[in-house]
């Protein structure tokens, strides 16, 4: 096959919408325990309780938009969220969120909702559902756009253990105590992981969900916010202020306008 016809996901049939439609019936369910509470209270906790404009970047079922309003309840914040998967964000408009809520289908990396916007965040290695280096770039690009003068972005990412190929198959349990067949694939040259969830039993004809994630190392990540006219303010290696060092395997970082 041409290389111009390679996809660019590392996934034959795989797009931008893949991972959300593949995922939104048992999203919620499955990841009911993922231990991130800590990022969006390292943002609110530096904020003043005027209202502002905030924009999510994968907003997916509106988990992230649930806790914000947990956190935030008489701010009267407006959160706009963007997402490419019709499915993710059917289940975020069926939660009923206040009016100042709203939601939009788009790639984040193609399109962005006019600003400014004082607060833009993307949840854990939401990211690194990018295809590419182009694609960040574009993102990147367009944040920086609609970041109000002393807005920020803020990014949960994680940093993987290995830096060597590795394929593992293993039996995993969600949140649900549902029991999965799961695959993953870890390319260190194109700096790609792949990877697939089976269902085991009857209930769901042996299914299989699809996800795909193009990591960037943080220096990386750095040089294409440089380039787009962002500068980092801060990183760590959780939401609770430890201190990020070469052994950390996940940051929460923080970039704002260069002055």
């Amino acid at each position: 096959m041409s290389s111009d016809h390679v996809n660019p996901y590392g996934v034959d049939g795989y797009d931008a919408t893949t991972y959300g439609d593949s995922f939104a019936e048992v999203y919620d369910q499955w990841y009911a325990d993922l231990d991130d509470t800590d990022f969006l209270e390292s943002i609110v906790s530096s904020l003043l309780p005027e209202s502002i404009r905030v924009l999510e970047l994968g907003v997916g079922t509106g988990r992230l938009v649930a806790q914000w309003l947990s956190l935030r309840p008489t701010s009267g914040d407006t959160i706009l969220g963007i997402d490419s998967s019709t499915a993710m964000l059917q289940i975020a408009q069926e939660k009923k969120f206040p009016s100042s809520v709203s939601f939009i289908c788009g790639d984040f990396s193609e399109q962005l909702p006019g600003g400014p916007f004082d607060v833009v965040f993307i949840g854990y290695n939401t990211l690194f559902n990018v295809p590419d280096e182009a694609a960040l770039q574009s993102c990147v690009s367009r944040i920086a756009q609609v970041l109000a003068p002393s807005g920020s972005l803020y990014i949960d990412v994680v940093i993987p253990y290995s830096t060597d190929d590795s394929t593992h198959e293993f039996i995993q349990t969600m949140a649900t105590g549902e029991e999965v067949l799961a695959t993953s694939h870890h390319d260190s040259l194109t700096q790609r992981i792949t990877g697939t969830f089976t269902h085991i039993g009857p209930l769901y004809s042996s299914q299989v969900r699809s996800w795909a994630v193009r990591y960037f190392t943080p220096p990386q990540l750095d040089a294409i916010a440089e380039q787009s006219g962002l500068a980092l303010i801060s990183r760590f290696a959780d939401g609770r202020q430890t201190a990020f060092t070469a052994d950390s395997h996940r940051h929460i970082s923080r970039y704002s306008l260069t002055v």
